[in-house]
């Protein structure tokens, strides 16, 4: 896989590949952000196509975490990387609203739990920041509930889950937990997803992500047995994908040029 004016790789991490393109797959990126690291888009469609192949119906909520002033990000006593923490303590969390709901005689639909996530760093602030997009079965959840880290609501458990990853007290890290505007999208397994896609590909802009620090700007959930064709995970394919993408793109490309950190 050679560059291209469209595809070229990132000069401090040669395995990410920088994209020059408004479309991916024939869905609308989000303009103004790009260029975008085609790997991490081609990650955030496998993780929603990963999450539509378990559940036929889908809920996707939008979460903005942020970092306590005290908490050292760059050198983190605990060996487990911060969001796998949160991600665990949020699994727990459900399994627990699980067991508990059983127990009082009703049902409880399982859901599992696929996340995309991707931490940012701006100039004015001295932490990077966290944005999340996660996926549940919609028959487990229809909404965040009360916002209210002592409820039992989703929320709740999520900025508690959040609250244990920081190893803090759940009244004090509430304020870390931020819902943005529009944050919740359903979606049924075969219908369209373009406008999540559009939404969540904000986080494979390359802008405001550190580079060369031995750490990760981008992850996902693991996701087996997609419904997509296995050669669109080859280089080369990859390649062809991102020319037609261009290709079809209705304006010009947003020229990125030599990156300088």
């Amino acid at each position: 896989m050679s560059d291209t004016p469209y595809l070229h790789r990132h000069s401090l991490d040669p395995n990410l590949w920088i994209y020059n393109g408004y479309y991916y797959r024939g869905m609308k990126l989000n303009e103004g952000n790009g260029p975008f690291i085609y790997n991490y888009l081609r990650r955030i469609d496998e993780t929603i196509l990963g999450a539509l192949n378990d559940h036929a119906k889908i809920m996707v909520v939008r979460v903005e975490l942020r970092l306590p002033d005290h908490f050292n990000w760059e050198h983190d006593p605990s060996r487990r990387p911060l969001f796998s923490r949160f991600i665990s303590s949020l699994k727990a969390r459900i399994e627990a609203k699980r067991a508990q709901t059983i127990r009082n005689g009703k049902r409880f639909h399982s859901t599992k739990v696929h996340y995309v996530w991707t931490r940012e760093f701006r100039q004015d602030e001295k932490k990077p920041h966290y944005h999340c997009a996660l996926f549940f079965n919609k028959q487990t959840f229809l909404a965040l509930g009360e916002f209210n880290p002592t409820a039992r609501s989703l929320y709740g458990m999520i900025s508690n889950a959040w609250a244990s990853a920081l190893r803090m007290d759940k009244h004090l890290a509430d304020g870390l937990v931020s819902i943005p505007d529009n944050p919740i999208y359903r979606i049924r397994k075969g219908e369209p997803y373009d406008d999540l896609f559009y939404r969540i590909s904000y986080f494979a802009k390359l802008a405001t992500k550190l580079f060369g620090r031995a750490s990760h700007n981008f992850g996902s959930s693991r996701t087996d047995h997609l419904p997509i064709d296995p050669q669109s995970r080859l280089p080369f394919h990859m390649e062809q994908t991102a020319h037609e993408d261009y290709a079809n793109s209705p304006e010009k490309a947003f020229g990125c040029g030599e990156i300088f950190w």
